[in-house]
């Protein structure tokens, strides 16, 4: 009403009020933003974006700015913001979220840095399936068809099982659709690998395991692999048996 009466300072001063007091609240921020924007004050809708952006908001409010940014064709700053988004919240999503933003501006180049960044920088945290799916599927997108399969096979390689099924099924797709003879049999050997690397963690001390282990290595002739698990079945030795329980006290003696 303020904004329609030309009490445009006024409206201002409103909004100011609103975010200083309650700068939690994203829908007093986003109208501030708003009223700054449609007045053509594109310089004081970014001052708005700054100062939320010191109370590190969530991905949405991120978003708003980066949007704001490309409506003006600032793709420098939206660049920016999107450094700044990853900064202030460095996960497997926001990563994900930059590299396709990326994408989707030609910047291919840019956008596999950014997945070659994210398994760098967020350490432990990118051994997630859905960080490798993306990051396969986007090299599979560029019709890089080896990249990828180096992608699926370094996850596979490194991440246990149960917590890779969808990273599994996506790569038994890619080599039935991509793949050879060998791709598939690499599928299948991938498969039994996860399979004994479980069961090992359950069960450590499961010689049996550890040379059917041994033997599907012997098979792929991977002589650093057989070696490997040769060593890690030699550092897993049986726990000591249990101590023999001391003799029985014998009874006292008869008195005569």
């Amino acid at each position: 009403m303020e904004v329609r009466h030309k009490h445009i300072n006024h409206a201002r001063n409103v909004w100011d009020r609103a975010v200083t007091l309650l700068p939690r609240l994203d829908i007093f921020w986003l109208k501030y933003v708003y009223m700054e924007e449609m007045l053509g004050n594109v310089p004081g809708a970014r001052q708005i974006f700054e100062r939320w952006m010191e109370f590190e908001p969530d991905e949405s409010a991120w978003m708003a700015y980066v949007k704001m940014e490309m409506r003006y064709s600032e793709v420098a700053r939206a660049t920016g913001i999107f450094e700044r988004y990853i900064a202030c919240h460095p996960s497997v999503g926001s990563y994900v979220r930059y590299a396709k933003w990326l994408e989707r501006q030609h910047r291919v180049d840019e956008a596999r840095r950014v997945f070659d960044r994210g398994a760098e920088e967020l350490g432990e945290e990118a051994n997630d399936q859905e960080f490798f799916i993306a990051f396969a599927k986007f090299e599979e997108r560029q019709k890089q068809t080896e990249r990828a399969r180096v992608v699926y096979k370094y996850a596979l390689d490194h991440l246990p099982r149960s917590r890779a099924p969808e990273l599994y099924e996506a790569f038994v797709a890619f080599e039935k659709q991509q793949g050879d003879r060998e791709g598939i049999e690499d599928v299948i050997v991938s498969k039994r690998r996860f399979q004994y690397e479980e069961d090992l963690q359950k069960h450590p001390h499961n010689y049996d395991t550890w040379f059917d282990y041994v033997r599907l290595e012997e098979t792929v002739g991977d002589f650093p692999k057989i070696r490997e698990v040769f060593e890690r079945a030699i550092g897993s030795p049986p726990p000591p048996p249990p101590p023999h329980p001391p003799p029985p006290t014998p009874p006292p003696p008869l008195e005569g």
